[in-house]
């Protein structure tokens, strides 16, 4: 082939200004759409991360809101089994609430301790006080709706611990010390990055628990948390890191939780992003640079060119005559190649060379594309029809270029054939090329390789047109397949009408991401997040899609909002879920339900048992709310049926008593459990659903309290409540000022009259005159457990009587009742012991009188304390013998002086027979058995005459004369009262 062409006319001056205006227009978009997506880039992740830290605060939020609630049911059993005790077995409250709190810190190791305070902080039970309590169990340390209270942190033994406070009972609490090590542990799990944090602090801004930082527990930041909401970016005054910060309390405790991300750990990957972009954007100018560069040299060449044809016109005027116009020519039959002396430039000859031989240039040609070039040449003489090729000619210096030829067959005013035409070099053109098809390559790459699915649809057809293998792997068809299917194809039936509208709307980029289902060739749904963009592909409208699986995550969120409105063991609402889901209900039956029995079971055969039994319970209750209402648990052993059919209360309740009186079948044996119920109404029991559950829950404690299965709410059970909370309170400010008295009570010989003993008896003045009766206060003491300080004080008050007596001359003994609870809970023999030293007194000085339940109640320990005592000297009386079920066998071990015969009996002694066949078998009993018998209650001379009659050692009541004052009492033993009991106090 012969080459004699003049390049293609390359861009001039304005050509290259153009260039250059569309390349700083061109920047400038790219310059706005690389800040955009930077920018936009930046945003996604600060919001991703404040989505993060508030995910992290709800969470740890929710973990300890379990874990202070679980802490609050147990107090709260503790509270409900005291108030239980001190009501029904007074005698034994105090030791079984200790076992009971043992059992409560052996299930929660994350607690110190659990101890028993009055209201100024001193236990009331074995246990370490709290001296600070009544400065922090104001409301404000009381979350809403719990009745738990939140001290300072406190630091005990090596170890920081948070008080954790309840009330028991009129001005007594319980007192529990959460190690903060639990709280640390409960938060030191979740996934805060390296240097993201989360964070317990208490109302005052002391720190509890830092999930990186254990050593800045109890150091107190006032502002840390200052107008903290939702998630915001902050600097924090404990390290100085700069974090996102999502804060919120803790719903029901006065606590806060902070979760915080750190800032430079969000954005790391952003920066490294943005320097990415900027090299990518200097990229650009650097190419644009070349570019200019390139056509202004191309401008210059094209001058050259100018000038070379300016010079050359004359000699192009004649080749055009000649027909040998053109830039080469081949004449048919020969062997020469002729051309001009651009193309020995192109081809890196002498300029001065006008043509070579045949031979010669095809050596110059790419073997590649030598013999394509040689086919065409022969069919263009054949045909006698223009061609064009485009080939590469390697010049001597090694360098390859790319040519394109264009030419055709003329013939010549003589009639010759003669090959002529015009070449180009388009090596630049083929580099850019080049690099073009390089530039989708990796585009293709990226496409293929990125681990997220990625396909192309057509807009109109709605068919696959691409897909990479992440959309194969993930979705399990082959790309075959994926290609002869449409995008509605993978989406279910139910979608595609939404999806059909979704694709009318344009997308100018990839815009905000949706969340859709698609379904894999398994069948399987899975739930994605789309971005999507529209392109063209192959000259058609398409739309590029990018689907990031989502499944897992959803199924996370919707297990959070599951566990924040159910108890996790039963599966039923939680207490907080019950009432939103009865608010706006125009009206509904609430019927608490409270369970006996659940923890001999756990104690018996273990926790996992115990949770079997309610579940169970919990299967049967969540039947009856899908047939009458709602079911929820409350606590461990207490539920509730919402009924909100209309006039199904009744058949409700009755449904209700039999799921939980039906025994629940265990491993090896039927559990039956004992079931109290409570019922309140709204809107006529409460203004709102948490009132009237709370309502309700107070109707079980008074039903189990008064041993009724189901008992109604009634306003009387708040006034109740509310007076005997009065009264504790009372007692107790009587305790500190002083109020109570010590009244005497002579106790006769029954033969002569003549004064054998006193007994002290407490009364409590009341400030217009009279007494607060002895059986209403009495019985308030021993179940808010005040009983053994009064007792205490009553012990002192007695020996000072005792020694004022001996003073006066006067020596007689001085009994005092001692009650169940001081006997089992105290150290009576070292107090009778300190009471006697610090007076002075003799042995048998003081005498004591006990109930049968104090003996009977623990018979071993009841007989070590009074050998005790009888070995000090301390005579014992059985007092109100025989309105018990004393054993027999017991009472003839146990080391007492006396038996005391109940006043119910001498009542009628002397008229009614079946009293006295009673009175001569407790005195043949108590004689039988050497003791003295007193008998109580005398209020007449027939009564007395009849005792002295049958035997009666000892005698006391009104008619020998009322308990009075120790003076009183004195002026009348000095006086010679004895004749004077003989006539009676009438006489």
């Amino acid at each position: 082939m012969v080459v004699s062409a003049a390049p293609s006319s390359s861009p001039g001056t304005g050509s290259t200004r153009a260039i250059l205006v569309a390349g700083l227009l061109l920047g400038a978009a790219l310059l706005a759409g690389l800040t955009y997506v930077v920018l936009g880039d930046r945003e996604t992740r600060l919001a991703s991360a404040q989505r993060q830290s508030q995910a992290l605060s709800a969470g740890a939020e929710r973990l300890l809101r379990l874990e202070l609630r679980n802490l609050e049911r147990a107090l709260l059993g503790i509270a409900g089994d005291a108030e239980q005790l001190f009501r029904n077995v007074p005698a034994q409250a105090a030791p079984l609430l200790g076992e009971a709190i043992r059992g409560v810190l052996e299930r929660h190791a994350e607690l110190e301790s659990i101890v028993v305070l009055d209201g100024q902080g001193r236990a009331l039970l074995p246990g370490r006080g709290d001296p600070s309590l009544p400065r922090w169990i104001a409301d404000d340390r009381r979350g809403r709706g719990s009745a738990l209270h939140v001290g300072p942190p406190q630091r005990a033994r090596g170890q920081w611990l948070l008080p954790l406070a309840m009330p028991l009972g009129p001005d007594r609490w319980v007192l529990a010390r959460l190690r903060a090590e639990e709280l640390h542990g409960i938060i030191a799990g979740l996934d805060t990055g390296r240097e993201g944090m989360v964070e317990v602090l208490d109302r005052d801004g002391t720190v509890l628990a830092h999930s990186h930082a254990p050593a800045l527990v109890g150091r107190r930041f006032p502002g840390e948390l200052a107008g903290a909401s939702g998630a915001r970016l902050r600097t924090s005054h404990l390290d100085g890191v700069e974090r996102i910060v999502a804060a919120r309390a803790l719903q029901g405790y006065p606590l806060m939780i902070a979760a915080g991300v750190s800032r430079d750990e969000v954005l790391a990957p952003w920066r490294r992003f943005v320097a990415a972009a900027a090299v990518l954007y200097l990229l650009y100018w650097a190419g644009l640079a070349y570019l200019l560069r390139t056509v202004r040299r191309g401008g210059a060449a094209q001058a050259r060119l100018l000038d070379e044809l300016a010079r050359s016109a004359v000699r192009l005027r004649m080749a055009q005559r000649v027909g040998r116009t053109g830039t080469w020519a081949i004449a048919r039959g020969s062997d020469h190649i002729a051309w001009s002396e651009q193309v020995s430039e192109l081809l890196g000859l002498d300029p001065s060379r006008t043509g070579c031989r045949r031979a010669e240039f095809y050596a110059m040609v790419h073997p590649g594309d030598r013999r394509r070039l040689l086919r065409l040449l022969g069919r263009a003489w054949r045909e006698r029809a223009p061609f064009q090729a485009d080939y590469r000619i390697v010049r001597r210096d090694g360098e390859v270029r790319w040519l394109t030829i264009r030419g055709a067959v003329v013939a010549g005013e003589d009639g010759a054939e003669t090959m002529t035409g015009t070449v180009v070099d388009i090596s630049e053109r083929m580099r850019v090329q080049a690099r073009l098809t390089d530039a989708e390559r990796q585009f293709r790459l990226l496409f293929e390789r990125n681990p997220l699915p990625f396909w192309v649809f057509d807009l109109e057809t709605l068919r696959f047109l691409e897909v990479n293998r992440a959309a194969t792997e993930r979705y399990g068809y082959s790309r075959d397949e994926f290609l002869a299917m449409r995008i509605l194809d993978i989406r279910p039936p139910e979608q595609h009408a939404a999806l059909l509208e979704d694709i009318r709307r344009p997308r100018e980029g990839f815009d905000e991401a949706r969340v859709w289902s698609h379904r894999r060739k398994d069948g399987s749904v899975r739930q994605v997040k789309v971005y999507s963009a529209d392109i063209e592909f192959a000259g058609r409208p398409a739309r590029l899609i990018l689907a990031e699986d989502i499944t897992e995550l959803m199924a996370h969120q919707r297990e959070l909002a599951w566990r924040a409105g159910h108890e996790p063991t039963t599966g039923l609402l939680n207490a907080h879920a019950l009432a939103e889901r009865l608010a706006g209900a125009e009206a509904y039956r609430i019927l608490y339900v409270q369970l006996r029995g659940l923890e001999l079971i756990e104690d018996s055969l273990g926790r996992g048992a115990g949770d079997e039994v309610r579940r169970a319970i919990a299967r049967r209750l969540d039947a009856l709310g899908e047939r009458y209402g709602l079911a929820a648990c409350m606590r461990d052993d207490e539920f509730v049926l919402a009924v909100r059919a209309p006039g199904a209360g009744e058949e409700a309740l009755a449904a209700l008593q039999a799921a939980v009186g039906e025994p629940v079948p265990g491993a090896d044996s039927l559990h039956r459990l004992e079931a109290w119920i409570g019922q309140a109404d709204f809107p006529g029991d409460g203004a709102e659903p948490a009132q009237v559950i709370d309502n309700a829950a107070l109707a079980v404690h008074a039903a189990r309290s008064e041993r009724f299965a189901v008992m109604r709410f009634d306003r009387a059970m708040t006034e109740r409540a509310k007076r005997r909370l009065q009264l504790a309170g009372r007692i107790h400010r009587a305790l500190d000022a002083g109020e109570f008295e010590l009244h005497f009570q002579i106790i006769r010989h029954a033969g002569d009259g003549t004064p054998a003993a006193l007994e002290a008896l407490t009364r409590w003045p009341l400030p217009g005159g009279g007494f607060v009766p002895p059986a209403e206060f009495i019985g308030m003491c021993e179940d808010s457990g005040q009983i053994v300080p009064l007792g205490r004080w009553a012990l002192r008050e007695a020996a000072r009587a005792q020694r004022r007596l001996r003073e006066a001359g006067v020596t007689l003994p001085i009994a005092i009742n001692i009650s169940l609870v001081q006997f089992l809970d105290s150290d009576l023999v070292a107090d009778i012991q300190a009471a006697m030293a610090e007076f002075g007194l003799e042995r048998g000085a003081l005498h004591v009188e006990l109930t049968e339940s104090v003996l009977l109640n623990r018979p071993e320990q009841a007989m070590h304390t009074l050998r005790q005592l009888q070995r000090q000297g301390v005579c014992v009386s059985l007092d109100d013998f025989g309105t018990g079920f004393s054993s027999l066998s017991y009472l003839r071990h146990l080391p007492l002086d006396a038996l005391k015969i109940d006043r119910s009996f001498v009542a009628e002694v002397d008229s009614d027979e079946r009293n006295a066949s009673i009175c001569r078998a407790l005195l043949a009993l108590g004689h039988s058995l050497g003791l003295t018998v007193i008998a109580e209650g005398v209020e007449t001379r027939a009564q007395y005459e009849w005792l002295r009659r049958h035997g009666c050692d000892q005698v006391q009541g009104y008619w020998f004369g009322r308990p009075a004052p120790l003076e009183g009492v004195a002026r009348e033993l000095r006086a010679g009262a004895a004749s004077n009991g003989l006539s009676g106090a009438g006489a």
